[in-house]
């Protein structure tokens, strides 16, 4: 799908403000390279992430397609298990997501994943992706740690 004149100009605008209030863009590779990479930056310690919904994320209802936002959660609680765990890599197990409301095109959603339990081999996840005052979505997940690059 094109984006129309307009959107391509709002997107740059937002790319910019997104940028000088502390988030980084990152384009990623593989899979997420094809759905525009996700943003990320640091809060009182704790990383955020976040999303901005482009055309090419649009369902047939033209919000967000609802896996677009489950790529979007799992990417985060995946890093988030490596970067508190010190592994190389985490895998999926479970993902759970509960889908409360739409998120429409041009918008921004955050997410902070909290680590509810860490062990050798496993990580419990839960999180909530929030547009403005609105809970989008909540979810809650375990992550397969590995021990090494080859596990």
């Amino acid at each position: 799908m094109l984006a129309k004149a307009g959107q391509t100009s709002n997107n740059v605008l937002m790319k910019t403000e997104l940028m000088t209030q502390g988030w980084t863009h990152t384009p990623s590779e593989g899979f997420l390279a094809h759905v525009g990479g996700l943003w990320e930056r640091n809060v009182d310690g704790q990383a955020e992430f976040g999303f901005l919904a482009e055309e090419m994320h649009a369902n047939r209802n033209g919000v967000v397609h609802g896996g677009m936002l489950m790529t979007f959660i799992d990417r985060a609680f995946g890093q988030t298990a490596r970067l508190a765990s010190g592994a190389p890599r985490a895998a999926t197990i479970n993902l759970n997501t509960s889908f409360m409301m739409p998120m429409r095109i041009g918008s921004f959603a955050t997410l902070r994943p909290k680590v509810v339990k860490l062990t050798k081999r496993l990580a419990f996840m839960e999180g909530t992706v929030i547009c403005g005052d609105d809970v989008l979505t909540s979810a809650q997940g375990v992550w397969r740690l590995a021990s090494s690059t080859t596990d």
